[in-house]
């Protein structure tokens, strides 16, 4: 039996039999309403409402709005008696002239996006000239402690990220070798995952124990003196990237596992027949097909890492002082400590132009068309 297809050029439809397939767009507008009307109440409209409340001086308790204006961004990111440095935090401003670098050069080979590329430039080197100032011999923040969370949070994303998107897919390459321990080591590796973020956070404070811990009971074999990394102020951070590694890497690894199973076998049969080794083959091949994967996987985390908060907290406080305060915490306790709900908003608006900005940028420079 026959189907007549039929073209309907006024409408632009197509219709197949008594169906009718194509620019009518109700269906799939009845099907995203769902997502929509969620969207909007709880992404859209808490982002709307905390634009309006970061212009305010707004009282959790009393729910008080007065002062209209831009102090709490004078708070935040103003002080007195700044001023400009070229070596100022050099070693946060070197990546980012990297960035510039590289986005010039693709702009230089006519990449398709260069408006996107422009932007990645500019923005890169308005915040090397940014990151240029601080607060002089006698001058200082107008709160040291938003900075402070801030550079932590950096920290933690720049050193977290590399780690869980190296060791991922690492793993991945590791159980994607068939053997009969590829499932057994598959399972190892992503168990960690699955457990909540207290009891994650229950066993690291445990190993890490100086009195009782695992680490400790090690270090007595060599001979070397319990250290108390949670109470440290060098080791609190690092402690606390390492469990969020052990956590949370399985999770990478399943991503980049999908992403090499997707890969056609015979590419790699091809480039054996060519004379290509294992490292061609991994070039050519393997990152290749894994290009769209591994950006999946770098803007995921580095969102995820800027929004670090439940192990910072359960672990270490903030402290000891502030040496592992990131910038949730520091948003938590300004609006529900402190009552502060419209300096704790201008916080969250901050964050937000943050990651919008890191996350764009990375598209921009390793997308596959750029």
């Amino acid at each position: 039996m026959s189907t007549a297809i039929k073209a309907n050029p006024r409408s632009e439809r197509i219709s197949v039999g008594r169906r009718t397939v194509g620019s009518d767009a109700k269906a799939g507008w009845f099907f995203l309403l769902p997502f929509l009307v969620l969207a909007l109440l709880f992404i859209l409209y808490p982002v709307a409402q905390a634009a309006v409340m970061s212009f305010f001086d707004w009282d959790l308790l009393t729910q008080r709005a007065t002062n209209f204006g831009l102090d709490n961004f004078v708070t935040m990111l103003g002080g007195e008696g700044l001023t400009w440095s070229a070596t100022t935090m050099l070693t946060w401003r070197l990546p980012l002239l990297l960035v510039a670098a590289a986005a010039a050069v693709a702009l230089a080979k006519g990449a398709r996006d260069r408006g996107g590329l422009a932007a990645v430039v500019a923005a890169s080197l308005v915040l090397v000239v940014l990151l240029g100032i601080h607060p002089g011999v006698d001058g200082q923040w107008n709160d040291p402690r938003f900075w402070a969370a801030l550079q932590h949070t950096v920290e933690f994303t720049v050193v977290s990220t590399p780690l869980l998107v190296g060791l991922g897919l690492v793993m991945a390459l590791v159980v994607n070798i068939p053997s009969r321990l590829s499932t057994v080591y598959r399972t190892a590796f992503f168990l960690p995952y699955v457990l909540p973020v207290s009891v994650v956070t229950m066993i690291w404070i445990y190993l890490l124990d100086p009195n009782r811990g695992l680490v400790v009971w090690m270090t007595d074999l060599f001979g070397i003196d319990p250290v108390d990394f949670l109470n440290s102020p060098s080791l609190a951070l690092p402690s606390v990237i390492l469990t969020t590694v052990w956590w949370t890497v399985g999770f990478n690894m399943v991503l980049f596992l999908a992403g090499l199973q997707d890969i056609d076998p015979h590419l790699y049969e091809a480039a054996q027949l060519d004379g290509a080794g294992r490292w061609a083959q991994f070039r050519h091949i393997t990152l290749a097909g894994l290009q769209r994967v591994f950006l999946l996987v770098l803007v995921t985390q580095v969102v995820a890492s800027f929004q670090v908060f439940g192990q910072i907290y359960l672990m270490t406080r903030g402290g000891p002082g502030d040496a592992s305060l990131v910038l949730i915490q520091n948003i938590y306790e300004t609006g529900v400590r402190d009552s502060k709900l419209g300096y704790a908003s201008a916080q969250s608006l901050f964050l937000l132009a943050v990651i919008l900005v890191v996350s764009l940028a990375q598209l921009r420079l390793l997308r596959k068309d750029a």
